[in-house]
C-alpha cells in the first residue's frame, strides 16, 4: 500500500509577501547595477569600465550614420511637415550627432582606468546619449501635425523601432540603457496622450503597454550582459593567472636548467680537486712502499711531505663539503669564545704568503690597531679568512695585490675581508657569487684554476651563523672585495690587542 505524504499548504497571503520580497531584491540589485555604472566603488570599476568600452566599441559608427536617417525620416514627413520645420529638426539632429561623436572620440582618448577617470566618462557619456536622445525622440513635437492620423501612426512607429534597437544596442552600460528607454517611452506616450483624437489616445495606451513589454526585456538584457561580462573578467583572470603560472614555471625550469649544469661543473671540479691529490697519495706512496729509489731517505721524506700535503687538500676539501652541508641543514654549531680577530688574519696571512709569492702576489694586511676581540667559532673565523685568501689569491693575476682588512665601525659592528685586484665579478652574476652552484669568477678562468666554488657559500654561512652579514663589492678588471661584518654584540671591549 501507498502511503502518500500530506502537500503542505502555503497560505496565500505568505506566498504574496514573499513574491514582494523578491520582487524588491530584484529592483534593489537592478538600482545597485546602474549605479555601479556610473559611479562604482573603487573594487568596482573594472565593471564599469567594461561596459562603458563595450557600448562604446558597438555604437561608435553608428552615431555618425544617424543624420542620414533623420534626412530620409524628414523626407517621409513631407506631406504634412512643413520643410522649414523638417529642417530644423534634422539640422539639430547633424549638429547634435557630430558633436557627441567629436567629444565621444576625445573622450575615448582618456586612457586611465582608475576609479575616477572611469566614473567621469561613464557620466560624461550618459549625459551625451541623453542629449542626443532628446533630440532624435524630438520628432514626436516637431514632426507632429494635428488632425492627421496617418502622421501620428508613422510618428509611434518610428519611435518604437527606434526604442527597441536603442536599447538592444545601449543594454551594455545600464545607465545608459535606462535613460535611453525613458526618454524614448515619453516621447512616445506623453504627444500623443495630449492629442484630443480618439486614436491617438489608443496609440498612447498601445505604446504605454510596449513600453512596459520593452521594460521587462531590458532588465534582462542588462542581466544577461552583466552575466557575461563576469564570465569574460573571470576569463581574462584565469588566463592571467595561467599566464603567469607559465611565466614562473619557465623561470623555475630556466633556474633548474641552470643549477643542474652548474651542479654538473661543481662535480666536475669537485673530482678534478679530489683526483688530483688522491693520485699523488697513491703514486708517491707506491714508490715508497716498493722502494723505488733504494735506500734514498730524503727522497722518500719529500714524497712523504708531499703525500701529507695531499692528504690535507683532501682533508680540507671534505671538510668544506661537511661544513656546507650541515650550514644548508641549519645543524651548524658554534664553539665559540674570545677570539683574537688580528691574530687570526695575521695567521692566515702567513699560511697563504708562500702561494702568493710564487704567483707573484703581493700580499699584505691591514689591521685597525687595538682592535677589540670578539666572541665567535674560532675556527669558523679561520676558515672565513682563509678561503676569502684562496680565492683572491686564485683569481688575481701576477703582479696584483692582496690586502687582508679588518676595523670596528663607527655603529660599533666589526669589519673584516680581503681585496684583491684581480679578475673581478660581472653585476649580472655578482647576486650568485654567494650560492652554492652559482656564478662565480671561475667561470672566466682557466680550467686549472676553477674551484670547488663552496669558498664564499660557507662563509656567507658562517658570517649568517654570528649574527652577520657579508658584502661583495667588484666590477670586471678592477678586482673585489668581500666585507664580512658581525655585530656590535661580539665585540669585547675589555681586552684590545696592538696588531702588528
Amino acid at each position: 500500500m501507498i502511503t502518500r505524504r500530506p502537500t503542505q499548504q502555503i497560505h496565500p497571503g505568505e506566498a504574496l509577501k514573499a513574491r514582494y520580497v523578491k520582487t524588491r531584491m530584484r529592483i534593489a540589485d537592478f538600482c545597485r547595477t546602474v549605479r555601479i555604472s556610473v559611479a562604482p566603488k573603487p573594487e568596482e570599476t573594472w565593471i564599469a569600465d567594461a561596459e562603458l568600452r563595450l557600448v562604446r566599441s558597438s555604437n561608435r559608427a553608428a552615431l555618425l550614420l544617424m543624420p542620414f536617417a533623420a534626412f530620409l525620416i524628414s523626407l517621409a514627413f513631407k506631406p504634412w511637415i512643413s520643410v522649414t520645420m523638417r529642417g530644423a529638426w534634422w539640422m539639430a539632429v547633424a549638429v547634435v550627432s557630430i558633436l557627441i561623436d567629436f567629444a565621444s572620440r576625445r573622450l575615448d582618448r582618456m586612457t586611465g582606468r582608475d576609479n575616477k577617470t572611469v566614473a567621469f566618462k561613464a557620466r560624461v557619456y550618459v549625459g551625451m546619449s541623453s542629449l542626443f536622445f532628446i533630440t532624435w525622440c524630438s520628432m514626436a513635437v516637431m514632426l507632429r501635425s494635428s488632425g492627421h492620423d496617418e502622421n501620428h501612426m508613422l510618428l509611434v512607429l518610428i519611435l518604437a523601432c527606434s526604442m527597441a534597437g536603442s536599447i538592444v544596442v545601449s543594454s551594455a552600460h545600464p545607465a545608459t540603457a535606462v535613460s535611453t528607454f525613458v526618454i524614448h517611452a515619453v516621447f512616445l506616450t506623453v504627444p500623443a496622450a495630449l492629442c484630443t483624437s480618439q486614436l491617438s489616445h489608443i496609440l498612447a495606451a498601445l505604446s504605454g503597454v510596449f513600453a512596459l513589454l520593452l521594460a521587462g526585456q531590458l532588465v534582462g538584457l542588462i542581466g544577461g550582459v552583466q552575466r557575461l561580462l563576469m564570465l569574460e573578467h573571470e576569463r581574462a583572470e584565469q588566463v592571467q593567472d595561467l599566464r603567469a603560472a607559465k611565466q614562473e614555471s619557465d623561470r623555475e625550469r630556466a633556474r633548474a636548467i641552470a643549477a643542474g649544469k652548474a651542479k654538473s661543473q661543481f662535480l666536475s671540479n669537485m673530482n678534478h680537486e679530489l683526483r688530483t691529490p688522491m693520485n699523488a697519495i697513491l703514486g708517491f706512496s707506491e714508490l715508497i712502499k716498493s722502494k723505488a729509489l733504494g735506500n734514498a731517505v730524503d727522497k722518500y721524506v719529500e714524497y712523504g711531505e708531499i703525500i701529507h700535503g695531499s692528504g690535507e687538500q683532501m682533508l680540507r676539501l671534505i671538510t668544506d663539503m661537511l661544513d656546507l652541508a650541515k650550514i644548508e641543514g641549519g645543524k651548524l654549531s658554534l664553539r665559540e669564545a674570545d677570539v683574537a680577530l688580528d691574530l687570526v688574519i695575521l695567521d692566515s696571512v702567513t699560511v697563504h704568503e708562500h702561494i702568493a709569492e710564487t704567483r707573484r702576489i703581493a700580499l699584505r694586511s691591514e689591521i685597525e690597531r687595538n682592535l677589540p676581540k670578539v666572541f665567535a667559532d674560532e675556527r669558523g673565523t679561520r676558515q672565513m679568512i682563509g678561503n676569502l685568501l684562496s680565492n683572491a689569491i686564485k683569481f688575481t693575476q701576477a703582479g696584483g695585490r692582496v690586502t687582508a682588512f679588518a676595523r670596528t665601525l663607527s655603529d660599533g659592528r666589526i669589519a673584516f675581508g680581503v681585496e684583491d685586484t684581480g679578475l673581478g665579478i660581472a653585476a649580472e652574476d655578482q647576486p650568485h657569487v654567494f650560492e652554492r652552484f652559482g656564478k662565480k669568477r671561475s667561470d672566466v678562468t682557466t680550467s686549472q684554476e676553477k674551484g670547488t666554488g663552496l669558498g664564499l657559500a660557507i662563509v656567507k654561512g658562517f658570517a649568517e651563523a654570528h649574527d652577520g652579514s657579508v658584502e661583495l663589492e667588484s666590477a670586471v678588471g678592477a678586482g673585489t672585495r668581500v666585507t664580512v661584518y658581525l655585530p656590535a654584540e661580539r665585540l669585547i671591549r675589555g681586552e684590545m690587542r696592538a696588531s702588528a
